[in-house]
């Protein structure tokens, strides 16, 4: 019985995994994506938000990767539709408590008018054609 316990919690995350809303055509085409981001902003935004998680803040380096892509994300768990609006790809390199670069970190990052959220690297997001 202890062993059946111990396996349930990851029972029940492989079967609310495949539980994702798809998305349909037509919802793409008619889905309301929000402003277009204008980059001086949101590379502010991003740094402001990051920079306090950081060892060394002034030291980071950020690449901006392309500029906003629309798309939608999952940003309330997959079992809610998912949100429309702009994903934009960030490179960041910073110092750690030695004083070394630690490598260039790929963040995703969506963006709904003036909201801007961090995505986590499970949290599913799609550019659309």
């Amino acid at each position: 019985m202890k062993a059946f316990l111990r396996g349930l919690p990851a029972l029940l995350l492989l079967l609310t995994l495949g539980c994702v809303t798809p998305v349909t055509p037509e919802q793409i085409a008619s889905a309301d994506y929000g402003t277009v981001p204008d980059p001086p902003t949101y590379q502010k935004a991003i740094k402001q938000l990051i920079q306090p998680m950081l060892f060394d803040p002034f030291t980071a380096r950020f690449r901006f990767i392309g500029e906003p892509q629309k798309g939608y994300a999952y940003l309330s768990g997959s079992r809610q539709p998912p949100v429309f609006g702009y994903l934009v790809q960030v490179g960041i390199n910073s110092k750690n408590m030695m004083g070394n670069y630690v490598g260039e970190e790929p963040l995703r990052f969506f963006i709904k008018n003036d909201t801007l959220y961090l995505l986590n690297k499970s949290d599913k997001a799609e550019v659309v054609p």
